[in-house]
Formats: C-alpha cells, structure tokens, sequence
C-alpha cells in the first residue's frame, strides 16, 4: 500500500487560533493542548490538512470528519470550532474539518463525483474523489479508531414518515448501518438529546441499509469500526446547525470515553 500522508508535527500551547470559520474567541490561562497537524493527499490537488489532538493520559481514539459534501458547512464549522476550543485530556481526537477540500473549496457538493459514494477508493483513478477516498480508508486502517463520527447536514427534515422511508436522509438523525442500533448509539442519542430544546432541533436514530461505496458503510464493514453519521436540516439557521454538531460530536467523545473540556457558551441553544 503506496503511502503519501506527510508527518508534521506542531506543539501549540495555550492560546492556539485556527483561521476557521468561527471567530469568536476563548482562551484560559495555563490551558496547555498538544496538537499535531499533517496531510494526506500531499502534492496532491486534494492535499487536506487534519489535526491530532493527544491526551496526557492514555484512552480511546476518535476521528471526526466533516466536509465530505462541500456545500454541508455546518460539518466544517462545528470541526473548526473543535480545533480551537477542545482542551483533550485523555485519548486521541483526529480531526478532518474539510475531508473533500476542493468541493469545501468551491462550496459545492461535489466536484467531479459524490465523495461519499467512491469508497473503498483506488489510488490510481483518474478522479481524485476515488483517490482520496482511498487514502481515507488508508488514515483509518492505520489509526485504528474506537469511533469515527462523521458530519453531514440534509435539505429534508425528520419526520414521523421517515420511520418507514430508511433509504432517505433526512435533517436531524443520526445514522447506523446496523440493527438492532448499539447500545452506544441509542445512549448517545438519549443524551444529547438532554442538552436540546424539545421540539425540530431533536435528533433521531435513523437505519441506512448497507452500500457498498459509503464511507459510514466500508469503515464498519471493512474495519469493524463504530461509525455514525449526523446530519443537520439544512432549513436551520447555521448557528442553530453548528451548536447541534457540536451536541452531537461532543457527546459522542463523552460516551465512548474521552476526557476533555470545551466551554459551553460555544454550543449551548437558546
């Protein structure tokens, strides 16, 4: 297997900015984070930055992505806020805020193909979508995560009707390829649920059944690793669908362990 991710490594302490998209600012005083920053797809025209974030204490490992669909920009809005706030303590967050950069780039769902349809990806194809889906796969096998969370947001939002229409994605679920759903899955869902107002903004459990050429599909297919996919309805302001994100993203690092602290101002909804 033809490897081309580049190793670069950033020590950044205390107060660490990313030139994301959120622009508000929080800091602490003696808040110390290790954070590396590499690529895969380097000299590539898809050479996409990701960012390691290691605990001081030993624990489970997450990757996040978002921006698989380049015009979903919740996903990689709720990544960036991520890579500014998170202060992990235990364990290891991977996060990917702009996976399909170019599309992100052009805030398009795609460019030449669905990204989220050319797994498990051919580092030969003519089409970068394929090539980089490939080196995804390659990123995963290597780290071997406990999870991979991956942001998405839908133009159709839940409802009852969707109980009976699984092959359909709508805004505001939380997806699965597996049935029954996880215990893990059904817990989480439970408790970020706690922290939203009842009513449009609650999520849902939602079972896909199995594609061979999804990325949620082949990393639990392939690699036997838990992998849930969070769509927000794109019909909510875009504040509403960051803060959602992050509900979503962050109980998940709770759940399956991760030690961490992330100001609540940055999430809360009104």
């Amino acid at each position: 297997m033809i490897r081309k991710i580049l190793y670069t490594t950033v020590l950044i302490f205390s107060a660490y900015t990313y030139a994301g998209s959120d622009t508000s600012s929080y800091s602490t005083a003696g808040n110390y984070t290790f954070i590396r920053q590499d690529y895969f797809g380097l000299n590539d025209e898809y050479e996409t930055p990701f960012f390691v974030f290691k605990g001081s204490k030993p624990g489970p490992v997450m990757i996040l992505d978002g921006g698989i669909h380049g015009d979903e920009i919740a996903s990689y809005m709720a990544c960036d806020s991520i890579v500014k706030y998170i202060n992990l303590k235990s364990g290891t967050l991977i996060v990917i805020p702009r996976t399909n950069i170019l599309a992100c780039k052009q805030n398009t769902r795609q460019v030449n193909f669905d990204f989220n349809h050319a797994f498990p990806g051919d580092l030969k194809a003519e089409q970068f979508e394929y090539r980089l889906a490939y080196e995804f796969m390659w990123l995963v096998d290597s780290v071997k995560p406990d999870i991979i969370i991956n942001l998405h947001e839908a133009r159709t939002k839940w409802t009852p009707k969707a109980l009976t229409d699984p092959e359909k994605a709508y805004g505001q679920i939380i997806i699965s390829c597996i049935q029954p759903f996880e215990e893990l899955l059904v817990r989480s869902v439970d408790n970020m649920n706690k922290k939203i107002p009842e009513g449009d903004f609650t999520f849902h459990t939602h079972y896909y059944s199995y594609r061979e050429y999804s990325s949620l599909d082949n990393f639990v297919s392939k690699f036997n690793i838990k992998s849930y996919t969070v769509e927000t309805y794109r019909g909510f302001a875009v504040e509403d669908r960051v803060k959602l994100q992050l509900i979503a993203s962050l109980q998940f690092m709770k759940e399956i362990g991760l030690e961490f602290t992330f100001p609540e101002e940055i999430y809360k909804l009104q």
